[in-house]
This record gives structure tokens, C-alpha cells and sequence, in this order.
């Protein structure tokens, strides 16, 4: 490799940095501490499901051939995912993730002088998926695969969020957060940090409502008041204010507020395009993957100590045929709490089960197949 090349390299790395540093200082210009104006949204379109059958694989590989002297890129929908530098005059992209909708993916040639060469442009849609995939709940991922899900939902508060994320950064983990258009409005920053960062988003509804009887009777039935139109623009608000303030789409996932929820609302929410990701539960406290971390009274049963939830997700699964595989965590982004705080665990936690041979995972790669 000629040392021309490896400047030119260098110089291409420098000047993709300071485009970073300059969005993020556009970023702290548009989104300022204050809670975002929302007489900007726009109702979302109404969602159109794919009839008859859907693709689950959503990935590919591209290969070629560039002279030695190139640096060759491939960016989706105008953003750079990958660069790379030939081999013997080939080069090759593997597993390239596709996102449900339009993908425009291109691959350019770049010489040593900044001269730009387009070698290919591809035009995907990535139908999205059918009704009766989406009203399937998922509480836990595959069992043959030892992959497990850290989420995280943010509600009204993010007095931990800044916390968790540099937890996340630090151990290299994406993860999956579910939000209320509530907790988008007043924290911008913090959801653009958790984008920036490589993190995925959920839907948490808009102002996090009891959607069923479940707080009163322990029976799932569903509210008056509740209806489709309600869970659609519960979703749909929350949907459009996050696009108005990140300029991107959220992922297809949400979450009921509370854990309440029937094969009636998870239809309704599949007709808005969504489908319900929940926790894994068991019997007992010991066989659920709730955290509980929002329990902020010492005195509550409800009540367990952050070296408690540590050593709860650490040993779960512990003698079973498949360990916790596939097990999806729920903690939060906010906490009540004056002292033993469970997200300071966390990076505890990530060694601990990497440690044990698990793959930390967002739920956009642990349901990619059925």
C-alpha cells in the first residue's frame, strides 16, 4: 500500500470527523435544552401491510472489482455505512442490513485526489410485513441462539439516560429503547445521542395511558375509551415527533405502557404497523427479566437492591437447557431512586454476560427471522 494512498485515506477519515463535529454542533443549535414545539407534527400515513406472505431476510453482499489506488464507500440513503480499501484489485461488502422501506445503496471509487467514480446504485423496497406477523408478541428471542437484549424505556424522565449510554458506548452494545412522544418532547438531545450512538427506537405510545384494567383487577381487559383510533394515534403522534426531531423513521417495535395489553389491542397496534415487544416473564421474580428498577421504596416487596437485579439477570437461566438465550431485559431511562442505583450496574451486568458467551443484541437483529 503506497503511502500516498494511506494519506489520502487519513485525510478522507479527518474530514469525515469534522462533518460529524459540525453536525453535532447544528444539532445542539436546533435542539436546545427546551421541550420541543409540537404544533409541527404531521399525522403520519396510514400503514399499508403486505398480504399473502413477507420477506424476513433483509441482507446482502456486494463484490467487485477497483484498482489499488481507490478507496471504495457504500452508503445507504446517502449516509457512508462502510469504506474499504481493494485486495488484489477486489473488494467486497457482506451482510449489508436493508430497512424496511426504500433503500438507495451506492458504491463509489475514490482516488487519491478526491476524484469520485460511481460504481453502482441499487433502488430496494423492503415491503413491510403482514398483519398476522405483527400481532404475534415477542417476549423472548430464538433459543438456539445465545443472543439477549438489554432495553431500556424512557417515559417522562431521563435523569439516568446520560449514565446508560456512556455504559453502552464504553462496552461497544446497541440496544433497543422505547420511548413516549412525551419523554421526545422534552429531551431531544438525549434522543439523538441514542441514535448518534448507534441505538435503535421503539415506540412507548405518547403519554404512557393505562390501556387496560389490569392496575385495578389484574385482568387484561381492555379500557373504555381505548380503540383502535386511540392506539393508532397514540403511536402514530409519537411516530411523527420523532422523525420531526431526528429526520428518521422508528423502528416497527413498541411497548405497552405497564405491561398491559390483549390480542385486541396487539391488533389494533399491528394495524398502525407495529408490532408489541414485551419482556421475558416467568414464574417469581427470579424468572422474569423486569429489572423492577423503577421500585424506589425500601420498604415496597416490589423492592430489590441493585446488587439484587445484577446477580438476578446474571444468573438467569442458570441449569436450563438453553441458559438465556433469546432473553429480552427491561430497565429504564429514569429513576425515582435517591441511592443504589441498578443502572450503575450495568456495565457489571454486559461483561458479566458477555463473559458468559452472550451476544448483546437490538431487537431489530433478535426478530429478523420467524
Amino acid at each position: 500500500m503506497s503511502l500516498a494512498l494511506l494519506v489520502s485515506f487519513f485525510l478522507i477519515w479527518k474530514m469525515s470527523r469534522r462533518i460529524q463535529v459540525m453536525e453535532q454542533q447544528i444539532t445542539k443549535q436546533e435542539l436546545p435544552f427546551a421541550p420541543v414545539d409540537t404544533t409541527q407534527l404531521k399525522p403520519e400515513p396510514a400503514f399499508q401491510s403486505t398480504e399473502g406472505g413477507m420477506v424476513f431476510s433483509n441482507v446482502i453482499d456486494i463484490s467487485g472489482k477497483a484498482e489499488e489506488n481507490r478507496i471504495v464507500v457504500l452508503s445507504i440513503d446517502g449516509k457512508a455505512v462502510e469504506v474499504l480499501l481493494p485486495h488484489k484489485g477486489h473488494f467486497e461488502f457482506k451482510d449489508i442490513k436493508l430497512h424496511r422501506g426504500q433503500n438507495k445503496i451506492e458504491v463509489r471509487a475514490i482516488t487519491q485526489e478526491g476524484v469520485v467514480s460511481i460504481l453502482q446504485t441499487i433502488v430496494m423496497t423492503y415491503a413491510t410485513p403482514t398483519l398476522q406477523y405483527l400481532s404475534k408478541e415477542v417476549r423472548r428471542g430464538h433459543l438456539d441462539r445465545k443472543e439477549i437484549a438489554l432495553t431500556f424505556d424512557g417515559g417522562s424522565t431521563n435523569n439516568a439516560a446520560d449514565e446508560i449510554l456512556n455504559a453502552l458506548k464504553a462496552n461497544d452494545v446497541h440496544c433497543t429503547f422505547f420511548l413516549t412522544g412525551e419523554f421526545i418532547r422534552r429531551y431531544p438531545r438525549t434522543v439523538k445521542r441514542i441514535l448518534q450512538e448507534g441505538h435503535e427506537v421503539g415506540n412507548h405510545t405518547w403519554n404512557h395511558p393505562h390501556l387496560t384494567s389490569y392496575a385495578k383487577d389484574r385482568k387484561q381487559e381492555t379500557l373504555p375509551g381505548i380503540t383502535s383510533e386511540k392506539i393508532r394515534q397514540e403511536l402514530s403522534k409519537t411516530a411523527s415527533l420523532f422523525k420531526l426531531v431526528t429526520g428518521k423513521e422508528m423502528a416497527g417495535f413498541w411497548r405497552a405502557p405497564y405491561g398491559e395489553y390483549n390480542a385486541e389491542i396487539l391488533r389494533w397496534s399491528a394495524e398502525a404497523g407495529y408490532k408489541h415487544i414485551g419482556w421475558t416473564v416467568g414464574r417469581g421474580w427470579e424468572e422474569t427479566m423486569d429489572s423492577m428498577d423503577w421500585v424506589a421504596d425500601k420498604n415496597s416487596t416490589a423492592y430489590h437492591s441493585a446488587d439484587e437485579i445484577a446477580e438476578k439477570i446474571l444468573k438467569y437461566g442458570d441449569g436450563k437447557k438453553y441458559g438465556a438465550n433469546g432473553a429480552i431485559v427491561l430497565m429504564h431511562l429514569g429513576t425515582n431512586r435517591k441511592e443504589d442505583f441498578p443502572h450503575q450496574k450495568l456495565t457489571e451486568i454486559i461483561e458479566g454476560l458477555k463473559k458468559q458467551g452472550y451476544r448483546l443484541v437490538k431487537m431489530s437483529d433478535m426478530v429478523n427471522t420467524d
